[in-house]
């Protein structure tokens, strides 16, 4: 069975440069969390492919935070275009018709498939006005949308910004956009769920978490109503890429090749059965 890890990071230079030789303040208290030290290491594009084919993950997920990282994204697509898939990276805080035109180079990529927002990082609510045009054009090309709508620990920027109220308002306004609460909405309690459950257009991923910290009714959504929305991932480094084994051991076998690879590969426009590499 295929596995498409919704979240990583190669152990290469650019994706880990705010991690090597120290980690920025706003992933310091991540690497005491997910005791993430021994994953903090350069091991190059073959070491990481390998890594993760060794846990049976056959494609992950990778993001850029900006423009200027939308061509490392790019890059590493055309170099490993069967491992990998990418979302985009704008700032409209720093200009809207720059980010949008940014936006629009990356939307014309072979292996983008959509755009990550990390509110925590920038500082700007997902529902900020300046990025609307980026959801309409996103909405309109068919690609999905990345949210960090879940806790976060940037001791630099208010909780709320990881609120995943605001995609409940982005649901609304745009019905047709695919959006995705990344990290399960964790530390909001079901909000999350209750969201992803009462819109057609929002799906959830499970990045960066351990089952073993989900109650029982978390579990119970994933394996019932958001059966066919659920993501899994690890949010690598934060979790080690064998933690498939303990996702398997909490979703029903019935669901496990939508919950590992269909879901995921059907919102990104990706094969349902990808063939050999």
């Amino acid at each position: 069975m295929p596995i498409l890890d919704f979240r990583v990071r190669p152990r290469v230079e650019w994706f880990y440069r705010e991690l090597v030789p120290d980690p920025i303040p706003a992933f310091k208290r991540y690497v005491t969390l997910y005791s993430a030290e021994e994953r903090l290491t350069l091991t190059g594009w073959d070491a990481s492919i390998a890594e993760m084919s060794a846990a049976g993950v056959t494609h992950g997920v990778i993001f850029a935070g900006d423009a200027a990282g939308n061509e490392h994204v790019f890059a590493a697509l055309a170099a490993h275009p069967k491992t990998y898939v990418g979302l985009a990276g704008v700032r409209a805080d720093l200009g809207v018709t720059a980010a949008l035109k940014a936006l629009e180079k990356a939307y014309a990529t072979p292996g983008i498939s959509g755009l990550n927002l990390s509110p925590f990082m920038t500082g700007v609510y997902a529902t900020d006005a300046r990025n609307y045009p980026l959801y309409a054009l996103s909405e309109d090309r068919g690609k999905c949308v990345l949210i960090h709508a879940s806790a976060h620990y940037n001791p630099n920027q208010p909780l709320d910004l990881g609120d995943p109220m605001q995609v409940d308002r982005l649901a609304v306004h745009f019905p047709r956009l695919k959006l995705v609460i990344a990290h399960g909405g964790y530390g909001f309690g079901d909000l999350g769920p209750t969201i992803a459950n009462r819109h057609d257009n929002v799906f959830i991923d499970w990045s960066g978490i351990h089952p073993r910290h989900l109650p029982p009714t978390t579990l119970g959504w994933i394996n019932g109503p958001l059966a066919k929305k659920s993501l899994f991932g690890t949010n690598y480094p934060c979790l080690p890429y064998d933690i498939v084994e303990a996702w398997r051991e909490r979703i029903k076998p019935a669901n496990q090749p939508d919950f590992f690879y269909g879901n995921a590969a059907r919102l990104l426009g990706l094969e349902t059965e990808p063939r050999e590499s």
